[in-house]
């Protein structure tokens, strides 16, 4: 739901500004799954040639954000086989960014503000990238549309900053143009730390087993502003699910599901959803959504406008990083 993602559906689309091999370059992009094929259909605009190299990228954000692999393949069947009635509910993949350093940012938009904040904040910074390459905002109406709700428009934003477009920003311009608060410096400080060469976020995507992934919580969660919560999101979206990104949402959806009278903790949480192990993060986002849809209907016929609803408390907060 965070931009720059956008679902169309009346034409169960996603579309996306992604990178081509020139981490500079994005190109507006369309994934579809149209029913009855085994082929997922990826449709570049305003373009009639892409190279094999710019082709090959594109792919690869796509089976990243996807979760289409081998291993996420193995993950799927394994969870499938410890908690049945996700495969009857067709579950089993949460979607993720084209990149680890969205997910990263996106974690830290998450930690301490109301969901509707975080859904703006996501939305300030692409128009702050599309602005910084000298483009012009509009809004594009999807021609094969027949739906009237605000949520088949599409609107021409800029793509999610990498971290050599954040470096060369200060901090008090991020945080006022984006109304960051203190999450500008934690951004600002990961972004320099990539370039730099001090985080090289190609280990994390290599991190296989869970002695590693607990080295890279741990490397993480040294950093000022990468609180628990931050950092087991971040490694749920690597593919490592044992850790559950705790909120007060957490305990919200523990409390009212599970009938926990007293009040709820990590015990809990842990004791509730250890028995899934090692996925216990998949059992936990069944769950919530489940509940979500069983509260709004079914989110993927939801209007842009409505998505900022979608939470158990209007007054979602997040513990204090460090």
């Amino acid at each position: 739901m965070m931009a720059p993602n956008v679902w169309i559906p009346s034409t169960k689309t996603l579309q996306r500004p992604l990178r081509l091999a020139d981490p500079y370059t994005s190109i507006l992009t369309s994934i579809s799954h149209p029913d009855n094929e085994n082929a997922i259909h990826v449709r570049l605009h305003d373009t009639e040639y892409i190279s094999p190299n710019d082709q090959r990228v594109i792919l690869e954000q796509v089976a990243r954000m996807l979760r289409i692999s081998d291993r996420d393949e193995r993950d799927v069947k394994q969870f499938h086989q410890i908690q049945p009635e996700a495969k009857n509910k067709c579950f089993g993949r949460i979607f993720r960014s084209p990149s680890i350093f969205e997910d990263m940012v996106k974690s830290i938009l998450l930690c301490n503000a109301p969901w509707r904040r975080t859904l703006d904040m996501a939305q300030a910074l692409c128009e702050l990238q599309f602005e910084l390459k000298g483009h012009k905002r509009k809004r594009v109406t999807n021609p094969r549309s027949k739906a009237k709700n605000s949520a088949d428009e599409v609107q021409s934003i800029g793509n999610f900053p990498n971290s050599m477009e954040l470096n060369i920003l200060d901090e008090e311009t991020l945080k006022k143009r984006c109304n960051l608060g203190y999450r500008a410096k934690i951004i600002l400080e990961l972004a320099t730390s990539i370039e730099n060469g001090e985080v090289k976020l190609q280990n994390f995507e290599k991190a296989l087993d869970a002695e590693s992934m607990e080295k890279i919580y741990d490397m993480l969660n040294k950093k000022k502003g990468f609180g628990p919560f931050a950092c087991a999101n971040i490694l749920m979206c690597i593919g490592y699910y044992q850790r559950i990104p705790t909120d007060s949402e957490t305990f919200r959806h523990v409390k009212e599901i599970h009938g926990r009278r007293k009040k709820v903790t990590e015990k809990d949480v842990k004791e509730i959803y250890d028995k899934y192990a090692p996925f216990q993060c998949l059992a936990y986002w069944l769950e919530l959504s489940e509940y979500y849809q069983s509260r709004f209907g079914k989110l993927s016929e939801l209007p842009r406008s409505e998505y900022h609803t979608i939470t158990g408390s209007y007054k979602l907060r997040t513990s204090i990083p460090k």
